[in-house]
């Protein structure tokens, strides 16, 4: 038996179709077979229901060839049930109390949550009315039981361990779509654009990926009048691109566009002013290089870039693909240029790290990071530091943490997690500190100390180009790299060891001095680090010696203390603390 490997389930009318296709190019025989063979794998729960759908021979006579044996819904009587069953919900029937819940380790809304089986058993009367083609009934019915999950943001309504769209054993973004076709067969072709963009702000939340390929493939027919709709779709989308969902209306937009008019009508709709403009272009972009249209890509995100009033990450956003364009291209200079302005114009770690690929491969990364360092020695924050460390500006970074808080490692801009264990890994070269110590563990740290930044800038802002570029280098291979390749003197080597002292002492003595307790463990460990340094650089007697005098400075802050004995106890490279007395 062969199992597909489709990692994203078929829209029922794709998959109606292609069923019929290879039901089509099956022999009968070969067909019962697989019915059989399939039949007695079932488990035995789900027998009857698979025998429930061939009629025994005595009922056949009178059905009516192509059509179900399912009647068709009562209309009115499905309505009131739901609307009987909302105001259940609404006047707390299922609802008890809100109280702690042990498993998920948080308070939640405790009841009958019998209303799971009742909703999902309407949905499917729903999914009845739909698939019987009753597009009114299926609106009307969709709409009310889909509007009931908005009881949720009111206490005393649902109950139960999770969200109640999640809750359901109805697939709700199927759901979703459904309403929405139903929406669009069902409005005046006049309306249409506009009442399916209402409705879907509406509902949107609970399917946040359905698109119109996906209301389309909710059935085995197409959407009808698209040579009429499609125009006043791309205008609404274009109309109402702000707001909390912007990207995905985007989304649609750009899907739209592509089916009206193909890839080269995303043109258009990037040229056109409006919110929708950035990220239009970045769409364009993509698909030309989903085309392999490179040069036409490349020249798009040049035109982009002659925008006047993007915003800054959409501008190094269209930078970033620039890049990717001109080196797919072969040109490394414009490779080069376009790494430049994406780093100037919204700076983040990516961005440096790709900067360096880039300069490396046009053979200019001395003469590039030096001219960039030049532009960031007035007032460098923690990428700037960062790029002063790669352009060999190890004093200017050290001068920059010197005169840093001590407290704040945490902000983004704090150059402290970064420019501290390079400063003590370059004081112990030619040493290369284990992975296991914890100047070992500070240094590799670096590379997570950008994650208060976000996403990175080479994040794609919605799906990926058809090729992405290779992920850049971590930022402590570059920077071990650069320490073996250009070690400091011995007068520097003890410049920087003296500078990361005066660091770690004033920032243990401001947390402790605070009675910072939740940081007291990281100012141990960055006390033991330092205390490793020593042991590297002099003698195992010089690093106990730092600690010693660290634990007298706070004589009485017990927390602090234990805290330094631990991370000291847990150091290959230091003698074990001072036993406790009794």
């Amino acid at each position: 038996m062969t199992v597909s490997t489709r990692s994203t389930p078929r829209g029922l009318g794709e998959y109606l179709a292609v069923l019929e296709q290879r039901l089509a190019a099956l022999p009968v025989d070969d067909l019962r077979a697989a019915l059989v063979a399939h039949a007695e794998r079932l488990p035995v729960r789900d027998r009857e229901a698979f025998l429930a759908i061939f009629p025994a021979p005595s009922a056949m006579v009178s059905q009516v060839p192509g059509r179900r044996a399912v009647p068709s819904p009562d209309g009115t009587r499905l309505l009131a049930d739901i609307d009987a069953f909302v105001d259940r919900v609404r006047s707390g029937a299922f609802f008890e109390g809100w109280g702690w819940d042990d498993d998920l380790h948080e308070e939640r809304a405790w009841g009958d949550e019998s209303w799971v089986g009742e909703m999902d058993e309407l949905f499917a009367v729903a999914a009845d009315a739909f698939l019987d083609g009753d597009l009114a009934l299926a609106r009307d019915a969709y709409g009310r039981l889909l509007g009931a999950f908005d009881l949720d943001q009111e206490v005393g309504t649902f109950c139960g361990p999770s969200i109640p769209s999640d809750m359901v054993a109805t697939d709700v973004p199927e759901a979703v779509a459904r309403y929405l076709r139903a929406v669009c067969e069902t409005t005046p072709l006049s309306e249409r654009a506009e009442e399916l963009y209402d409705r879907y702000a509406d509902l949107g939340h609970l399917a946040p990926a359905t698109s119109l390929h996906t209301i389309a493939d909710t059935r085995r027919s197409g959407l009808p009048d698209l040579d009429d709709f499609l125009p006043a779709w791309i205008e609404v989308l274009t109309e109402h691109t702000s707001g909390s969902w912007a990207r995905d209306r985007q989304r649609l937009l750009t899907e739209a566009t592509v089916w009206h008019a193909g890839t080269d009508g995303l043109a258009t709709v990037a040229r056109r002013p409006g919110d929708h403009q950035p990220t239009a272009y970045l769409d364009w972009i993509d698909a030309l290089t989903h085309d392999g249209r490179l040069d036409d890509a490349a020249a798009a995100a040049r035109e982009a870039m002659t925008i006047t009033g993007l915003p800054a990450e959409r501008s190094a956003e269209v930078a970033d693909r620039l890049g990717d364009l001109t080196a797919r291209l072969g040109d490394r200079a414009a490779a080069l240029d376009a790494r430049r302005t994406a780093w100037r114009t919204h700076r983040t770690r990516s961005r440096l790290l790709t900067l360096v690929v880039a300069t490396d491969a046009a053979g200019q990364r001395i003469g590039t990071l030096e001219a960039e360092a030049d532009l960031v020695l007035a007032a460098p924050d923690r990428l700037g530091c960062e790029l002063l460390l790669l352009a060999d500006r190890i004093d200017a970074a050290a001068t920059a943490l010197v005169a840093s808080d001590p407290l704040g490692w945490s902000s983004p801009g704090h150059p402290g997690p970064v420019v501290w264990p390079f400063l003590l890994a370059a004081a112990v070269a030619p040493v290369v500190p284990a992975a296991e110590t914890q100047l070992g563990r500070q240094f590799a740290a670096i590379d997570t100390a950008d994650r208060w930044h976000g996403y990175s800038s080479l994040d794609r802002h919605d799906s990926d180009a058809d090729r992405p570029s290779p992920a850049p280098p971590r930022l402590s291979s570059l920077l071990a790299f650069h320490i073996a390749d250009r070690p400091g003197s011995a007068q520097q080597r003890q410049q920087w060891l003296d500078a990361a002292r005066s660091v770690a002492d004033r920032r243990i003595d401001a947390v402790v001095g605070n009675k910072h307790r939740g940081a007291y463990q990281r100012v141990a460990a960055l006390g033991v680090a330092y205390a490793e340094a020593l042991a590297l650089a002099a003698d195992q007697a010089a690093g106990a010696a730092f600690i010693t005098a660290t634990r007298s400075r706070h004589p009485r802050h017990v927390a602090f203390r234990d805290e330094l004995d631990r991370a000291t106890a847990a150091s290959s490279l230091l003698p074990a603390p001072p036993q406790r007395r009794r």
